[in-house]
């Protein structure tokens, strides 16, 4: 599926983004996947290989955002396993999770993420999800904006503390 972006110069970009087509992600992009999540997004160790594995599972909700042959980003997504009963209390029967979401900075701004974000939902609604969750780095401020713009809103704290 082939997008169309604004050719209108953003800011200070070095490099604008004209067209862009979002597709499913395939085999030989594994090691740019890699790379470009290692590089952008916010782990608490690296990706590996390994653990795109989890992407086969739900191979449509894995998909590359591209221009010109040239990764810009990448988001992928899967269905949870939820007890009967948590779903009933949740209200809903199908819930996925958006596990990565990631655009090369050299890109932002330009609605690549949005345009991301807005394929995975469509696909994922496609596939029977009525609740969509994620989790959201706290120095990801951008990202947060992106996702409450798409009407994501908080519904839990993850929290952690160290001790000696």
């Amino acid at each position: 599926m082939n997008y169309p972006i604004s050719s209108i110069h953003l800011g200070l970009k070095e490099h604008l983004v004209t067209s862009l087509k979002i597709r499913r992600f395939e085999q030989k992009d594994t090691a740019d996947a890699v790379k470009m999540a290692n590089d952008f997004a916010y782990f608490d160790g690296p990706l590996t290989e390994e653990d795109l594995k989890i992407t086969q599972a739900f191979p449509e909700g894995f998909i590359i955002a591209e221009e010109n042959g040239e990764m810009l980003g990448l988001a992928y997504s899967y269905f949870r396993d939820v007890p009967e009963a948590v779903l009933k209390t949740w209200g809903v029967s199908k819930v996925a999770t958006i596990e990565l979401l990631v655009v090369d900075p050299k890109y932002g701004k330009q609605g690549v993420g949005t345009l991301l974000l807005e394929r995975l939902i469509e696909i994922l609604k496609q596939s029977g999800a009525d609740l969509i969750g994620l989790t959201c780095p706290v120095q990801a401020e951008g990202a947060k904006h992106l996702y409450e713009k798409a009407g994501f809103e908080v519904s839990a704290y993850h929290m952690r503390m160290k001790v000696k």
